[in-house]
């Protein structure tokens, strides 16, 4: 095994559960490893029907559900948990709220009202309901706890922390209506998408990030920018296993290209923690535009000709099947990848798209004879080192178009949390095409033409 040299790249998550802004070698710049606390809470320790239901649908794999509900043999209570969990993945405003959903999570059977409550948890916090959040993770956290769960129980004791500092504010929302306006959009010198984004009249240039859970602004920026910052504290995961301080700040208006947003809600992280020197030069990041935000927009176009659109109504080339799955903020697009439909996690914040170990466990022979390699991984909060397989000219397709990846790399099994995810699909993918649109209304990812040569 080797070490891989490359350039170090960037690769940002942000969510309840776990913010990882991430340093690697381009190679392996999203290794799901540490993603495995993610934006939900973590999967209720139940063997059986629930955990064949649920840790599938954690990662966007809506198949098991579809084929419980039509199964006869399927229980009462398992066909309240898939419906409720299909409604979420297609994020219907009524998912989470099914009165036989609660009445499952007050019911008296303990694994049933665990898989209720993380329903409930995650569908309420994408949704801005974060009393609603509170309220429902600290049952689950006590619930977890009185299982013996005592990892999962941490974790989604940080929800309900988090969730607590939310709640004093309610979701972002449009002011007015969505306009169609285009602000410029280009490429920072790790290959990030930044647009500029305006608070309290004043200009700022964010990252666009369709794999943070919330947005961020760094301690600096936010007192530069006036962003008022809660009193109160939490803790949040990094990628390496250990912890970030944050705090909320909340702004009550900002502007995206043309739209007004009301009450939006930052995690501010210590400008130390959204430094990175690792970059050659050195690199840092002042803001964030994560989901809650672009969720609000409705609709929305990235051209790589430079351009960010906000589009109030379909266009006429933006047509196809839906092709996204949520759970909670996250977000997940089918892709096939040698013949194989997969969904990764859509994560414009990554810059490279990636496979994980789940993969590599369900598909050996097609890792076997793969080169394999070594990077050192690093986050806010320190560094370790992940192994990974590389696949040359790997045949995908998304979104109607089928191309060839001149390498796709995949994590190896190693000890410490499993993947959660099957992987990434990240900015160098996108970037092949001359635009890519997300409707959120119509759970669709679109792109357009693709490009003669693919910018690098």
């Amino acid at each position: 095994m080797r070490t891989h040299s490359n350039p170090v790249a960037m690769t940002l998550l942000a969510s309840f559960l776990a913010w990882t802004p991430a340093l690697v070698v381009p190679a392996l710049l999203t290794p799901q490893p540490a993603r495995a606390q993610a934006s939900t809470p973590a999967p209720v320790p139940a063997a059986g029907p629930v955990d064949s239901l649920f840790v599938p649908a954690a990662r966007g794999e809506t198949a098991p559900l579809e084929r419980a509900l039509a199964d006869p043999a399927t229980s009462p209570a398992l066909r309240v948990l898939a419906t409720a969990e299909l409604a979420a993945s297609r994020r219907d405003p009524a998912a989470g709220r099914e009165p036989a959903l609660r009445r499952l999570a007050e019911g008296g059977d303990p694994v049933l009202s665990r898989a209720a409550l993380q329903i409930i948890t995650r569908t309420a916090f994408a949704r801005g309901d974060y009393a609603e959040a509170e309220r429902s993770a600290r049952r689950l956290a006590e619930g977890l706890a009185a299982a013996g769960a005592a990892e999962e129980a941490a974790a989604t004791e940080q929800v309900w922390r988090l969730s607590a500092l939310l709640a004093r504010h309610g979701p972002p929302a449009v002011q007015g209506a969505v306009r169609a306006a285009t602000v410029p959009a280009r490429r920072d010198r790790v290959g990030l998408t930044r647009i500029d984004f305006s608070v309290n009249g004043q200009t700022q240039d964010a990252i666009l990030d369709t794999g943070a859970n919330l947005s961020v602004l760094s301690a600096a920026t936010a007192r530069r920018l006036g962003v008022t910052i809660e009193e109160g504290e939490t803790a949040i995961g990094n990628g390496v296993q250990t912890t970030v301080a944050t705090r909320i700040g909340v702004a009550p208006r900002i502007e995206i290209a043309g739209t007004m947003l009301t009450n939006v809600a930052f995690l501010i992280i210590d400008d130390s923690n959204l430094t990175f020197p690792q970059v050659p030069g050195g690199y840092s990041i002042p803001a964030i535009i994560g989901m809650p935000e672009l969720r609000a927009l409705g609709r929305i176009r990235l051209e790589q000709a430079g351009r960010f659109t906000v589009l109030p109504e379909p266009l006429p080339d933006d047509t196809g099947p839906a092709n996204l799955h949520a759970s909670g903020n996250d977000l997940f697009a089918d892709m096939v990848v040698d013949g194989r439909t997969i969904p990764l996690h859509l994560d414009t914040g990554a810059d490279r798209t990636s496979l994980t170990a789940l993969y590599a466990a369900a598909e050996p022979r097609r890792v076997a004879g793969l080169r394999t390699a070594s990077a050192n991984f690093s986050s806010a909060g320190g560094t370790r080192q992940l192994n990974y397989a590389v696949w040359p000219d790997a045949p995908v397709a998304f979104a109607g178009r089928s191309l060839t990846l001149p390498q796709l790399t995949i994590a190896l099994p190693a000890a410490g949390p499993a993947s959660r995810f099957n992987g990434v699909l990240g900015s160098d993918v996108l970037r092949r095409f001359e635009s890519w649109t997300l409707d959120f209304g119509a759970m669709r990812l679109s792109v357009g033409a693709p490009l003669a040569a693919s910018p690098r």
